[in-house]
């Protein structure tokens, strides 16, 4: 399976708001980067890292329904970047992901936000 055909399934995952699917995606050892200077921000690492990061997201947006609208992507052998549209709480935020691919499994995880004081507004707000 190519890096973008593992990215396309997981894309779809998180389409229908999937966790259990997406976490499947993630390698045991992976690298995931949040950008900003929310609460939330930095580096983490591992799976079980990851999916505690995104349980206390929805937990802090109180909404575990986020609608990703695919915008544009990019791809070589190795690394998919996907242009997205992701609406929460009746936000739009738009950010560009890059997702790093090895041995089928999504190994790293870089996220740049278009704009960076709303997402931390949004991640540190009530």
């Amino acid at each position: 399976m190519t890096a973008a055909d593992l990215i396309d399934r997981y894309l779809a995952a998180a389409q229908r708001n999937d966790w259990d699917a997406m976490y499947a995606f993630y390698a045991d050892d992976i690298e995931f980067h949040v950008p900003g200077r929310s609460a939330v921000a930095g580096r983490q690492s591992g799976k079980p890292a990851v999916k505690r990061y995104m349980e206390q997201i929805t937990g802090r947006l109180g909404e575990d329904h986020v609608e990703v609208e695919l915008i544009d992507r990019l791809e070589s052998p190795e690394r998919v970047a996907l242009v997205l549209r992701e609406r929460i709480r009746g936000i739009d935020i738009r950010r560009v992901n890059v997702y790093r691919v090895a041995g089928e499994k999504i190994v790293e995880i870089e996220i740049y936000e278009a704009d960076q004081y709303e997402v931390d507004e949004l991640l540190d707000g009530p």
